[in-house]
């Protein structure tokens, strides 16, 4: 663990022995200690660390907190043997608030400088082999807007997953099977014929209606002619359907790799329909009671699980249900090896989440190893305007024009700064803005102009890290220092919360604190143990910008 959170664990440790002592003495009558809160006060006047301890003691030893806490002070510097400490006040009612020492801000920067590319990793969640599967678009339309955001938060999650020890696998699951496909394949099969001059063609009543099917069948036709004319018409969409997925997944892998994000697997859902996976589960479920049949159509009976309604497993034409394959694919996850599936869906899948569980439940799998992050909608603005986004009409935005438009690190970043379950306004125009109100911009400013700094040195950097501990003397270097240290905890938080955001909003927190100290506080120009001192501080500060950018996805530029 790193040294904030084992800084932590042992101030909760030493007040717990403080009051141990104090009970031996006879200065405390209390029989248990209560649970307590350490917290990080927003207001660095109040410390760097405050407990309300005394405050709760203070009904069973039947005193104001304010004299608990006196005791209570006098105990923790008896058993505090680190001296990360400084100083400890009590403030308002009975709070007490703490304060680190210099030493300790010199041995987080430390630290960082010793552990560079692998500082704020850990080993927390190397238990876990987890799959995330996550945007999983229908392959019959280019990727828009909401499944970008899928992939940038996917992704960044990924990376702490693995910066926490995790074995993660990124999956996206290929829809190329069941009615999404019949619609889609006899779509183009209508745009087909249209584009070789037959007329009047009634289009399917669900059908894609999107520009990029047309040039798809144009495509075709360039390459193989109208040879298809002469076959049947279940051959041609067959045909058409096979040479339209494999264009469009590789559009979508390649515009995914431009967005940052390569997947380790690309799981067919025709794999499980082929596989006789969803017989299997049908058997399981019937064999314990929950199938039956009605209307020449088989149901699951999720009444008796707690649902509403019984769902449809297997419809009255033979066909099974997106949601028996469904059951079938998470079985076959746990089936790998995985001992936690994660799934990123859009918010309109928010009623699918219970069912899925109660059916895990019914199959004797884990309920609880599965866990659904729901995603709200993105809404894109533009020259102040909001753009509408309609993938069955075609005038959605892509995330090939977004790319074009704003450029990766922007649409990654953007992406990940707010919380999944909150709607996105995205601002096309400050994303391309490189100003101080741009939050990318401003990030990876402060990383430039640390590079700059160095690119300065007469000397070898490695000459001005000497292992010593740095001492700070202002109050913006002790800042730094600090949130330096912060790392780790917001690593740990955003990966065991699953809230990638956290790490976005600590990449901005950082890089305010660095401009900060960079409008303050001169480096190169500084007497030599004052000029080691910031050299160790913004060497640290690099690495750990590094770091955050890294996880988002985003570039770490040394010139801007």
């Amino acid at each position: 663990m790193g040294i904030i959170i084992n800084l932590e664990n042992k101030i909760k440790e030493n007040w717990k022995k403080g009051i141990a002592l104090g009970q031996e003495r006879s200065l405390l009558s209390l029989s248990k200690i209560p649970e307590f809160t350490l917290e990080v006060p927003k207001d660095k006047k109040n410390g760097d660390y405050a407990t309300n301890i005394a405050m709760l003691l203070s009904k069973a030893e039947k005193k104001n907190p304010r004299e608990i806490a006196v005791v209570l002070i006098d105990l923790y510097k008896e058993v505090d043997v680190t001296n990360n400490i400084e100083k400890i006040e009590i403030a308002g009612p009975g709070f007490i608030n703490m304060y680190l020492s210099d030493k300790y801000l010199g041995e987080i920067v430390n630290q960082a400088l010793n552990e560079k590319d692998n500082y704020g990793h850990n080993n927390l969640l190397s238990d876990e082999k987890i799959n995330l599967e996550f945007v999983s678009a229908n392959p019959t339309g280019l990727l828009h807007m909401g499944n970008a955001r899928g992939a940038a938060i996917g992704d960044t999650l990924a990376n702490i997953l693995k910066a926490l020890g995790a074995e993660v696998t990124k999956e996206f699951y290929i829809n190329d099977a069941g009615n999404q496909i019949e619609n889609f394949g006899k779509s183009l099969d209508v745009r087909f014929r249209e584009a070789l001059g037959e007329k009047d063609i009634d289009f399917p009543e669900n059908g894609y209606h999107g520009a990029d099917i047309m040039e798809t069948v144009k495509g075709y036709i360039e390459k193989n002619g109208d040879s298809l004319l002469q076959v049947s018409e279940e051959d041609r969409v067959a045909e058409l359907i096979k040479y339209s997925l494999s264009e469009k997944l590789d559009h979508i892998k390649t515009y995914l790799a431009k967005f940052g994000l390569i997947y380790d697997v690309w799981y067919r859902e025709s794999t499980i329909h082929n596989s006789g996976a969803i017989k299997e589960i049908m058997d399981t479920l019937a064999a314990k009671g929950y199938i039956y049949e009605n209307e020449g159509a088989v149901w699951l009976k999720t009444t008796s699980m707690g649902e509403e309604k019984d769902e449809v497993m297997i419809r009255n034409n033979g066909h099974p249900t997106y949601f028996a394959a469904d059951i079938a694919y998470h079985k076959n996850k746990y089936d790998r090896g995985f001992n936690k599936l994660i799934n990123i869906w859009g918010a309109d899948h928010h009623g699918h989440v219970a069912r899925m569980k109660r059916a895990m439940e019914a199959i004797d799998y884990s309920a609880e190893g599965l866990e659904v992050i729901l995603m709200q909608l993105v809404r894109l603005y533009k020259n102040g305007e909001a753009i509408r986004m309609s993938k069955r009409t075609g005038t959605y935005v892509t995330l090939e024009e977004l790319l074009d438009e704003v450029g990766k690190d922007a649409a990654r970043y953007f992406f990940v700064m707010r919380n999944p379950d909150s709607h996105l306004d995205f601002d096309m125009d400050l994303a391309k803005s490189q100003s101080a109100d741009n939050p990318v911009f401003y990030i990876q400013y402060a990383y430039a102009r640390i590079s700059s700094i160095l690119r300065q040195l007469d000397k070898n950097i490695e000459e001005f890290l000497d292992g010593k501990e740095p001492v700070f003397r202002l109050d913006i270097e002790k800042a730094l220092a600090l949130k330096i240290g912060e790392f780790e905890k917001v690593i740990i938080d955003a990966g065991v919360r699953r809230e990638p955001y956290r790490v976005a909003t600590y990449a901005l927190e950082l890089a305010t604190l660095f401009h900060q100290f960079y409008s303050s506080c001169r480096v190169l120009n500084e007497e030599n143990d004052i000029k080691k001192n910031r050299l160790k501080l913004i060497v640290a500060t690099k690495y750990t910008l590094k770091n955050v950018l890294g996880i988002l996805g985003v570039s770490a530029p040394e010139r801007m």
